[in-house]
């Protein structure tokens, strides 16, 4: 009889931990960004297929597949894979952090919040500024401006931008790009 207080009470703490998740909506999340070519030339790119969750303390941690690029431009896509990310060894973009959730009084408000973002073998923390919009059963993140990201923030090589660079005949690349993020939870 005890094992069966145990087991219910560990199964009804299980389910509580559980309803206190947001989960990422992979089709409705993404993480946008442009390259910049010649100086001038702007070329706009997306991520989707994001995964992750976030609770209700707003520990949040989401998983960007590199391989989901998009630019528009299906050989684009494939060379920023293959020799810009080199996502066969470098496949995910890791992002973790937490913010205070509970301060949020209102439905929606702005935030600063800083994630740990890996990808490369390298951790750098950046600042994002965001919306977060609340509703009883989900939670939207989205840019109010970009985040500027560098390639060498990820010791990503210069001959890989060098790489990328001769295959549009040696057109200058900039290795700095401005970077927005659209997150959905749901519960």
């Amino acid at each position: 009889m005890k094992i069966k207080i145990l087991f219910t009470f560990i199964l009804l703490s299980f389910q509580s931990f559980a309803a206190d998740t947001f989960n990422v909506v992979s089709d409705l999340s993404s993480v946008s960004f442009a390259t910049i070519k010649k100086q001038f030339v702007v070329e706009p790119a997306t991520i989707s297929g994001l995964t992750g969750s976030l609770d209700e303390r707003g520990k949040f941690e989401v998983k960007v597949p590199v391989v989901n690029v998009d630019t528009g431009v299906s050989i684009r896509n494939d060379r920023l894979n293959s020799l810009f990310f080199n996502s066969a060894i470098n496949p995910t973009i890791a992002i973790n952090g937490q913010f205070e959730l509970a301060t949020f009084k209102q439905d929606i408000g702005k935030a600063i919040v800083p994630a740990a973002v890996s990808f490369y073998g390298k951790t750098k923390t950046f600042n994002f500024p965001v919306i977060i919009t609340k509703t009883k059963n989900a939670i939207t993140v989205s840019s109010y401006a970009p985040v500027i990201v560098r390639a060498s923030d990820f010791s990503i090589p210069t001959e890989n931008l060098t790489k990328l660079s001769a295959t549009v005949g040696g057109l200058a690349l900039s290795d700095i790009i401005p970077l927005n993020i659209n997150l959905v939870f749901k519960k």
